[in-house]
């Protein structure tokens, strides 16, 4: 309320960044406030021909063509990289929307997702606001981990690259529990840890892996991506059966053949899930060398929304999930800078938390990134989940 009281005398527009729902959240937080909220804005160009809560969003990048001065309050949850572009656009003055939510009572309000799904977000929000204004502490706002190659779905423009795997393995368990157990003990908090595949359940022993993470203090969420062609056996749900499990199942139409009935077990067993129609999909599944000079390959990662998506495999660390799954096919050259080998055994854990530090904040391209079309906010979308029987050709690299 601080906050929001400091803005009002300020008498500046009121922005909000991000045109999601947190910035719903933030809107009707400004409004029990009597802020009024000039407009959002948003990296998306698809999301600027439409309006939120009856408020126009505007391209971030054409901000200053309107507003010399604004307040900006930040719901995305990557803040750093918000603060970065507006503080290149010449804006000062911005506030976490951590300062608030943390106290504000989403249940009065209605938003146009499930209540379930806002709670997860405003508290993914909230924790990774606390930790860019705390930086000594190493916090990974999201990890990937990818328990399958295999996949119930044959999605030809798959942007985790798993129509290139022509003999798809599951990570064995042991193996992933050895990374988890590493991870944890390296880092001091991670907000969630996403569980992938392909299709997560076909790996059948998920739950023991979902169950570990459970029993993890520094994993605050973990969240299940499945396809709604699998329902989890009874025993598989029973470890599952946790606060901190989310469900996200995407609805690909007739593809998502046992839906319904996956939705009620969740449901039944008393566990959390959200249900988003399939959409968003854009020409990034390619795997082609473009031969880009530093600069623009800067510019490529600079623009990219997936350069956050942290992803563990066989033991590394990658920026995106595009550029672990390359490497796990060989589809790239070994590139021993684009990930963070977490066993190295020739550092000290003083020194590998440094590294991995380093690794997420201050690495300005990727060396993969040659390899990849690109993947902005506001890229044109293409037809999703086209299926395809015959694997992707591509040149493996031998090391």
């Amino acid at each position: 309320m601080k906050v929001l009281e400091k803005i009002k005398k300020d008498n500046l527009p009121v922005i909000i960044v991000g045109a999601g729902v947190i910035g719903e959240v933030l809107n009707q937080a400004c409004k029990k406030a009597g802020v009024k909220v000039e407009c959002f804005c948003d990296n998306n160009l698809n999301k600027t021909r439409e309006f939120l809560d009856g408020i126009p969003i505007i391209h971030t990048p054409s901000l200053k063509n309107k507003y010399k001065e604004a307040n900006f309050l930040i719901s995305a949850a990557d803040i750093r990289d918000v603060v970065y572009q507006l503080e290149d656009l010449g804006y000062v003055k911005w506030y976490p929307c951590s300062s608030i939510l943390r106290d504000f009572d989403i249940y009065q309000c209605n938003f146009s997702k499930p209540i379930d799904f806002v709670a997860y977000a405003v508290a993914t929000a909230v924790l990774c606001h606390d930790s860019f204004v705390t930086p000594d502490k190493l916090f990974l706002r999201s990890v990937d981990v990818v328990v399958t190659e295999r996949c119930s779905l044959k999605c030809r423009d798959c942007s985790n690259l798993m129509r290139y795997y022509k003999n798809p393995q599951d990570t064995k368990l042991e193996e992933l529990i050895n990374e988890i157990d590493r991870l944890c003990f390296i880092v001091d908090e991670i907000n969630e840890i996403r569980i992938l595949g392909g299709e997560p359940f076909m790996y059948k022993d998920v739950h023991l892996v979902i169950k570990r993470l459970i029993d993890e203090p520094k994993v605050k969420k973990i969240v299940i991506y499945t396809n709604g062609t699998i329902i989890p056996r009874e025993e598989q749900l029973e470890n599952l059966k946790s606060n901190k499990v989310l469900f996200i199942v995407t609805n690909y139409g007739d593809l998502s053949r046992n839906l319904d009935q996956l939705t009620k077990k969740i449901s039944d067993n008393g566990i959390a899930f959200y249900v988003q129609k399939v959409g968003g999909w854009t020409d990034c599944s390619k795997i082609k060398k473009h031969n880009r000079n530093n600069d623009q390959q800067k510019e490529i990662f600079k623009m990219c929304c997936a350069k956050n998506t942290i992803t563990l495999s066989k033991g590394k660390l990658y920026r995106c999930p595009y550029s672990a799954n390359a490497a796990r096919l060989n589809a790239v050259p070994d590139f021993k800078n684009d990930s963070v080998n977490i066993f190295d055994e020739k550092i000290s854990i003083v020194e590998m938390k440094k590294k991995v530090k380093n690794y997420l904040l201050e690495k300005d391209f990727l060396e993969t990134c040659d390899y990849c079309n690109g993947r902005t906010f506001g890229d044109p979308e293409i037809q999703p989940a086209i299926q395809q029987i015959e694997t992707n050709d591509y040149q493996q690299y031998n090391y």
